[in-house]
C-alpha cells in the first residue's frame, strides 16, 4: 500500500495538532522524566558512597549533595565559557535571516505590479483600521 503526499501531509498535520494540544502534558512528562533521571543518579551516588566509605545515611546525603553541587558548578562554568560563542553564532544567524527576509521583501516590492502594490497597501490599511477600531472599542 502506497501512501500519497496528501495522506503524508494530513498525517503530519494531525500529529502536529496532537503535539500542540498535548504540549503541556508532554512538557510535564519531560520534566518528570528529567527528575526521575536525577533521582536515579543521586541514588546511585548515595549507594556507591555508602558502600565505599561505610557512612550512615545523613553523612552519605551530605557528601552526595556536595558532589552534585560540584558537578552543577562545573556544568555552569563550562556553559559560561561557551555562552559568548553561542551568542555570537545566534546573532550572526539571526542577522543572516533578517538580511534574507529583507532582501526577499524588497525584491518582491520592486518586481510587483502596480495592482499588487495597491492590493498590498489596501490590506495593510484595512488591517491597521480594524486594529485601531478594536482598540478604541475595547
Amino acid at each position: 500500500m502506497t501512501v500519497s503526499a496528501k495522506q503524508k501531509i494530513g498525517f503530519g498535520a494531525a500529529m502536529l495538532g496532537v503535539f500542540y494540544l498535548l504540549s503541556d502534558v508532554l512538557l510535564d512528562l519531560f520534566f518528570e522524566f528529567l527528575h526521575l533521571c536525577f533521582e536515579a543518579v543521586e541514588f546511585t551516588v548515595d549507594v556507591i558512597i555508602e558502600h565505599l566509605f561505610g557512612t550512615d545515611r545523613h553523612a552519605t546525603q551530605v557528601v552526595t549533595f556536595y558532589i552534585l553541587l560540584l558537578f552543577a558548578a562545573y556544568v555552569l562554568y563550562k556553559m559560561s565559557r561557551k555562552l559568548p560563542a553561542w551568542y555570537g553564532t545566534l546573532k550572526t544567524e539571526l542577522a543572516d535571516i533578517h538580511h534574507h527576509i529583507t532582501e526577499a521583501a524588497v525584491n518582491y516590492w520592486n518586481t510587483a505590479s502596480t495592482v499588487n502594490l495597491m492590493i498590498g497597501w489596501s490590506v495593510f490599511m484595512v488591517s491597521v483600521s480594524i486594529m485601531l477600531m478594536w482598540s478604541l472599542l475595547a
